[in-house]
């Protein structure tokens, strides 16, 4: 299936691209998503284990089943002031 991740903040710097499309498993996971991109970007590996992920604009937890086009967002913490 393919999904379309987006990525915010620090996580767009370090991918250079706003979004992609990955090819993943049938019936894939939040975490098997992570640990896709983890494996093509091993510098993401913090990042993602301390990431908010969400799936159609709601936040979800890494047992969430994916679908075939399902919107996926990337979010790491982020801090202001």
């Amino acid at each position: 299936m393919i999904v379309n991740v987006s990525f915010f903040a620090a996580v767009k710097d370090m991918m250079g691209t706003e979004s992609m499309e990955l090819s993943l498993d049938d019936e894939a996971t939040i975490g098997e998503l992570k640990q896709t991109l983890v494996e093509q970007n091993p510098a993401l590996m913090e990042l993602a284990e301390k990431s908010i992920f969400s799936v159609d604009q709601e936040y979800v937890s890494d047992e969430k089943q994916l679908y075939h086009g399902a919107n996926v967002g990337f979010i790491p913490p982020v801090s202001g002031g």
